[in-house]
C-alpha cells in the first residue's frame, strides 16, 4: 500500500508527533508513505510561500492509494482549494486532520474544551479579573476554533473582554514577544493573565514579561497549548493543554487504511484532549519529567544542535561560493556525506541549455511568472546518496516523482519531500528517504535553504554572464545584420593585418553597396528595406568560411576583408556572393530584387597603414563598378 501525507511543515512538537503516530503504524504495516512538506509559516513574502507550496502540485495523487491531508497547516486558502480539487480528482480515500471537507473523512482533536477549561480555570481557581489573548494566525482552523472558545469561556461567566488585548501571532516565540510588548504599550491596567494559543508564543510571551520586570506566575498567570516539549521542560512549566496528536496520527492511518482495504467506519472522529495545570499559572507540577531523561534530552539536543549549527554556517559559505553547478554537487555531496541520511536525492528541473530559459526571461523582458513557478515537465537526479554511496540519474518525467528503481513497493519505507526554489522559482525538489532529518533537525531546513540560496546565486551569476556577452556583441556586431559594426571590425581587423604583415601576405578588401535601397524603402517601406539590408548581411555571413572580416560600414554598405588573397580568388570570392543573390531573389517571394555593386583591392600591408585609406582604396574601386553597371543600364533604354 502506497500513501501521501500533505502537511504544510514539520517544525512544530505537534505536527511531529502526528506525523510519528502515522509512521509507526504505517511502517509496521509495510505500508510506504509519502511526505509531501514545506517550510512556510513564518515568511511574509508570497512569492517565497508560492515557492514553497508548489510542493503540493507535484504528486500524481491518482498513483496513491490514498492520502492524509493536514489542511490546517497550509495557511494559502487558494493552495487548501486546489489540494482539495486535487485530491477529489483522484478519486481515492483521503482523510482530512482539524479541518472538515465535503466528501471527505474527518479526523480531529477537540479545541474548545481545552481553551474554555484553562479560562474557567484561571477565573475560579486562580481569580483573574484582565485577560489578553495571543491567537494563531488569523486563516487557521485551530487557532480560530481556540479563539472562540476563549471568548466564549468569558462570556459564560460574564466576564468583559477589552478587543485590543487580543493579538494574531504565527505560533512562533518572537511573535509571543511581541505580543506582550503591544499589550503594554496599551493605556490602562496590564493584563493579570495572558492565554496564548500554543506553547511557543506563551514561552516568547515569558520572556517578554520578565524583561519588563513582571514575574509568572506572582503577578501574570500565563498559559499555552499543545505541551511542547519546550513548555513542558521549562522552568516555570507552562500550563497548557495536551492534545492526542500521536493517536492522532495512528488512528488517521488505521482508518485511511481500513477504508482502502474496504472496511467501513465512521465518516468523523474527535478526540478529547488534557488539561495540564502547572507551574506558569501558579498551580503544583505533578507530571514533571524525571529530572535525569530531561537532562540526557537537554545535552542531546545540545550535542546536535551544536553539530548541526557548524553544518549550517559552514555550508553557506561553501555552497555559495562554488562558481559552478559542478563545483555546488561537489560541496553538497561532501556535507550530505557528513549528515549520513539513510537516502537522499537531489531532483533538479530539466531545463535546456542549464539556466538558459530563466536567462532568456531576464533578458528579453519578458515575465513568464507561471512558467517559472511550476515544475518542469522533465527531472533529472544528479545527486544521489545511497548505503553511502553516490550515484546520479538522468531524465525521467516528473509525474514519476522518483525513478521506479528508487521506491521498492510494500517495504513499510518514507520519503519526506520538499521543495527546492528561490522566492517562486522552482528548481526543484529533494527527497529524504527513510530518515527523519526533516522531523527531528530544526536545522536541516536551514540546510536546504543555503541549497536553494546558492542555486539562485548560480542563476544569477549565470544570468549576469550572459547579459555581459550580450552587452559585448551589441558593442561588437550590428543588430540587424548581425555581422561586425564598425567597433568591432576595427577592434579585430589590426589582429588580421598584424599577421598578414608577419606571413608576409596580401591584404584583400571588399567594398560592396546594395542597389536600389532608396526604391525598395520608398515603394515597400522601411521594414522591406530592413530586410533587404539584413538579406545580404546574411548572404555575407553564410560565406563566410576563410577568416573573412565582415562589417556593415554604414547604411547600405558592407566591407569584407581577409588574408591571402590573388585576383583569381576575389573574382571567386564575388562570383560566390553573387551566385547566393540570384539564389535569394529566386526563393523570397519578395517583388524587389537584392543588387549590389562591389569592387575591390589587394595591397601589400605595410607598418602603420591605415585601415581607414585601405577602405577608401576598394570603395573607389566599388564606385567604378556601380558607374559602369548605371551607363550600362542607361545605354539599354530605349
Amino acid at each position: 500500500m502506497k500513501i501521501a501525507v500533505l502537511i504544510g511543515g514539520l517544525r512544530f512538537d505537534s505536527q511531529r508527533r502526528i506525523m510519528n503516530g502515522i509512521l509507526e503504524k504505517a511502517v509496521f504495516d509495510g505500508t510506504d508513505v509519502y511526505i509531501f512538506t514545506c517550510d512556510s509559516w513564518t515568511y511574509s513574502s508570497f512569492y517565497y510561500t508560492k515557492g514553497e507550496t508548489a510542493i503540493f502540485s507535484l504528486p500524481d495523487l491518482k498513483d496513491y492509494d490514498g492520502v492524509i491531508l493536514h489542511g490546517d497547516t497550509v495557511y494559502d486558502k487558494s493552495v487548501i482549494s486546489e489540494l482539495v480539487k486535487k485530491i477529489r480528482e483522484a478519486r481515492i480515500p483521503c482523510i482530512s486532520l482539524n479541518v472538515k471537507y465535503p466528501g471527505m473523512l474527518y479526523m480531529g482533536m477537540d479545541n474548545a474544551n481545552g481553551i474554555y477549561g484553562i479560562v474557567e480555570h484561571l477565573l475560579r481557581v486562580h481569580q483573574a479579573k484582565r485577560f489578553a489573548f495571543i491567537s494563531g494566525p488569523e486563516e487557521n482552523m485551530d487557532s480560530t476554533e481556540r479563539w472562540e472558545s476563549f471568548r466564549k469561556a468569558l462570556a459564560d461567566n460574564k466576564i468583559p473582554f477589552d478587543n485590543r488585548y487580543f493579538y494574531y501571532g504565527d505560533y512562533h516565540p518572537e511573535s509571543g514577544k511581541k505580543a506582550v510588548g503591544y499589550f503594554y504599550d496599551l493605556p490602562g491596567a496590564f493584563p493579570d493573565a495572558i492565554v496564548a494559543a500554543n506553547d511557543e508564543m506563551a514561552l516568547g510571551a515569558f520572556y517578554k514579561l520578565k524583561e519588563l520586570g513582571y514575574e509568572v506566575p506572582e503577578q501574570v498567570l500565563l498559559t499555552g497549548y499543545d505541551n511542547a516539549i519546550v513548555g513542558r521542560n521549562h522552568s516555570p512549566r507552562i500550563t497548557s493543554v495536551e492534545r492526542p496528536e500521536t493517536e492522532l496520527g495512528a488512528k488517521a492511518y488505521e482508518k485511511l487504511r481500513d477504508v482502502i482495504l474496504g472496511k467501513e467506519g465512521s465518516e468523523e472522529t474527535t478526540l478529547k484532549s488534557h488539561l495540564i495545570f502547572t507551574e506558569s499559572c501558579g498551580c503544583h507540577d505533578s507530571e514533571a519529567e524525571p529530572e535525569e531523561s530531561f537532562r540526557m534530552k537537554m545535552i542531546t539536543d545540545k550535542l546536535h544542535v551544536t553539530e548541526f549549527s557548524e553544518i549550517v554556517k559552514s555550508s553557506s559559505a561553501d555552497f555559495t561560493g562554488a562558481p559552478t553547478f559542478e563545483q555546488l554537487l561537489v560541496e553538497i555531496r561532501r556535507y550530505i556525506k557528513l549528515i549520513n541520511p539513510n537516502e537522499f536525492y537531489m531532483c533538479m528541473c530539466v531545463v535546456e541549455d542549464s539556466y538558459q530559459t530563466d536567462r532568456n526571461y531576464e533578458i528579453t523582458g519578458k515575465t513568464q511568472i507561471e512558467a517559472l513557478s511550476q515544475y518542469a515537465p522533465e527531472i533529472c537526479i544528479p545527486l544521489i546518496y545511497r548505503r553511502g554511496e553516490f550515484e546520479n540519474y538522468g531524465r525521467f518525467p516528473v509525474e514519476k516523482f522518483l525513478p521506479d528503481k528508487y521506491t521498492v513497493a510494500g517495504k513499510g519505507r518514507f520519503y519526506t519531500v520538499v521543495p527546492l526554489h528561490y522566492q517562486d522559482r522552482c528548481y526543484g525538489y529533494c527527497v529524504i528517504g527513510n530518515s527523519r532529518l526533516m522531523m527531528d533537525s530544526e536545522l536541516f531546513h536551514l540546510f536546504i535553504m543555503n541549497i536553494n540560496n546558492a542555486l539562485e546565486n548560480l542563476r544569477k551569476q549565470s544570468m549576469l554572464n550572459s547579459m555581459v556577452h550580450r552587452l559585448n556583441r551589441m558593442w561588437i556586431y550590428d543588430t540587424l545584420t548581425e555581422v561586425f559594426n564598425r567597433a568591432g571590425f576595427f577592434k579585430f581587423a589590426p589582429n588580421l593585418i598584424r599577421e598578414a604583415i608577419d606571413r608576409k601576405e596580401n591584404l584583400f578588401i571588399l567594398f560592396l553597396d546594395l542597389d536600389g535601397l532608396k526604391s525598395v524603402n520608398d515603394r515597400y517601406g522601411h521594414d522591406e528595406g530592413d530586410a533587404f539590408i539584413k538579406a545580404m548581411g546574411m548572404i555575407l555571413r553564410q560565406l563566410h568560411g576563410n577568416g573573412e572580416l565582415v562589417m556593415r560600414y554604414g547604411g547600405d554598405e558592407f566591407v569584407v576583408m581577409s588574408k591571402n588573397y590573388t585576383d583569381e580568388k576575389a573574382a571567386g570570392y564575388i562570383r560566390r556572393i553573387e551566385r547566393s543573390i540570384d539564389e535569394y531573389n529566386m526563393t523570397s517571394g519578395k517583388e524587389y530584387k537584392l543588387g549590389a555593386s562591389m569592387g575591390y583591392s589587394l595591397v601589400e600591408p605595410e607598418e602603420d597603414m591605415k585601415l581607414e585609406d585601405l577602405i577608401e582604396v576598394a570603395d573607389q574601386e566599388m564606385y567604378k563598378v556601380k558607374k559602369a553597371k548605371k551607363e550600362r543600364l542607361k545605354n539599354q533604354q530605349p
